[in-house]
């Protein structure tokens, strides 16, 4: 049984980046919780607010047609666990919201039904500087 680690945590956040890339909505939808919050503050000011299903919609139209490892570069800031909360602040060069941006995450797990589930996670768009 996997246990709620930091060790764990990383291969789950491992997975999370794997699957998304990929459109894997079987993997994301064990990965989400069934109350996710995601909310993306883009550079302009706007933040737009999604739910489970619409985040996962709006993911497999970003990734469709696109070539996974492209986009599998990250830069892991923090990640830690106390108890069976977790949280990974992480910034990734990702297609949501524009082409050349970098996105900042904020990512709160829960470790509920023997996993690690995504409960929130907030996203900061800006221009990636090393693609101007």
């Amino acid at each position: 049984m996997t246990q709620p680690t930091e060790t764990t945590l990383r291969a789950r956040l491992d997975e999370l980046m794997q699957a998304g890339v990929r459109a894997d909505m079987a993997t994301l939808d064990t990965i989400y919780h069934e109350d996710i919050e995601v909310m993306d503050l883009s550079i302009d000011g706007r933040l737009m607010t999604l739910q489970k299903q619409d985040f996962m919609a709006m993911l497999q139209e970003t990734f469709r047609d696109k070539t996974p490892e492209d986009h599998l570069w990250f830069n892991l800031h923090r990640l830690t666990v106390s108890g069976h909360r977790g949280h990974v602040l992480i910034s990734r060069k990702i297609p949501v919201g524009g082409p050349k941006m970098m996105i900042d995450l904020s990512i709160d797990f829960v470790f509920e039904d023997g996993r690690w589930q995504v409960t929130r996670e907030v996203n900061f768009s800006r221009p990636d500087a090393a693609a101007a």
